[in-house]
């Protein structure tokens, strides 16, 4: 029902008003000068509601059912002998005026006949209330905790190269120097991942439960299918499907949707927010999970981020390589000081290692 229709008794058993008149705070109080403002004819009616809650407030105790019947015999007695000129004479309008501007007046008789129904109810009503206030108002407290999401992450620091299996039976194969961070076990209804750096996932299908892989702007979704995605920071972003099926979303001013077939991937700078689509070598995409370097015409900020996180160490640049060297270059299970020497003749450049520490100086 709408409040603006509400009668005394409406009043009384809502929850809202109820708290309004005995435990108002700056919510409440608000919400009812407004709606008195509203709704100005209501004023009467919400000024005996109050009365009857902060009186039914007060303690009350079990009534015998002598008294109960003893009351309701009083009751219909007052009725029957009740004369209509006193009945008139004791009544005092709350706001008189108010009520005889916004409405017209209705003949004498009709009006005492209307009040003394309206009081007689009132009467009842509150003599039933009095009965069963603690069964209506005062319920047991019901105590609502809010359970804090629980979270899994997976670090996999320099040099280190992780394998697990998620709670659904997926698969992930985590590269040197990445994050990935999920609900513990999992929603209800999706199975969501934070991604950065590189993972090569081999997901259980559950169509109820799309698997998806969020790396800054980019979202990869998919049911069940295998895949590769690369997410440094600061480099190119790609998403290599070996199975399957995905959509990949790109959250750009303007949405994109591009959906891949197995030996398709997608590439993506966020720098110029250049989206392309192609084949892939899938040999060069997952050299990484056979213990394998691969250089694909790379510039020497991505070799020294993958020598960074593959052998766990800090790569020094003591000056700065020609903005156009690139190198390609593949190297399979080898020692830091084999990589940087086959490195160092193409790339022209001279090493030294110092522990956890490799200075290069460009030639």
């Amino acid at each position: 029902m709408c409040k603006s229709e509400y009668s005394v008794e409406d009043f009384v058993l809502d929850p809202e008003f109820k708290k309004w008149v005995l435990n108002p705070d700056v919510e409440t109080k608000t919400y009812w000068e407004e709606y008195l403002k509203k709704n100005p004819s209501k004023y009467q009616d919400i000024v005996l509601a109050r009365k009857l809650l902060l009186n039914l407030s007060r303690k009350t105790k079990k009534v015998s059912e002598e008294r109960v019947q003893d009351a309701w015999t009083n009751i219909e007695k007052s009725i029957d002998t009740m004369d209509s000129k006193e009945f008139i004479g004791s009544i005092i309008p709350m706001d008189s005026q108010s009520s005889l501007k916004k409405y017209a007046a209705p003949t004498r008789q009709a009006f005492v006949f209307d009040q003394f129904s309206k009081i007689a109810a009132i009467l009842v009503l509150a003599f039933m209330l009095a009965i069963s206030f603690k069964y209506i108002f005062q319920p047991k407290a019901i105590l609502y905790s809010e359970i804090p999401i629980e979270y899994q992450e997976h670090i996999v620091s320099p040099g280190m190269k992780s394998s697990l299996t998620l709670v659904d039976g997926s698969k992930v194969i985590l590269n040197s120097g990445s994050t990935m961070r999920y609900v513990k076990n999992f929603e209800t209804h999706k199975r969501e991942i934070e991604l950065t750096g590189e993972a090569y996932f081999e997901v259980v299908k559950d169509p109820n439960r799309p698997f998806i892989v969020r790396t800054g702007k980019v979202s990869t979704q998919v049911l069940g299918t295998s895949f590769n995605i690369k997410a440094f920071e600061n480099e190119t972003l790609e998403v290599s499907l070996l199975t399957g099926e995905v959509e990949v979303a790109v959250d750009l001013e303007i949405p994109q949707k591009i959906r891949l077939t197995p030996g398709e991937a997608l590439s993506f700078k966020a720098e110029n927010q250049n989206i392309r689509k192609g084949q892939f070598d899938s040999n060069k995409v997952l050299a990484w999970t056979q213990k394998t370097i691969v250089f694909d015409q790379a510039q020497m900020v991505e070799v020294k981020r993958v020598l960074e996180n593959w052998y766990g160490l800090e790569i020094r640049f003591m000056n700065q390589p020609a903005r156009d060297l690139e190198i390609s270059a593949k190297f399979k299970d080898q020692s830091l000081k084999d990589v940087l020497e086959g490195l160092s003749y193409s790339a022209r450049f001279a090493f030294e290692i110092q522990n956890d520490r490799v200075n290069i100086t460009f030639k």
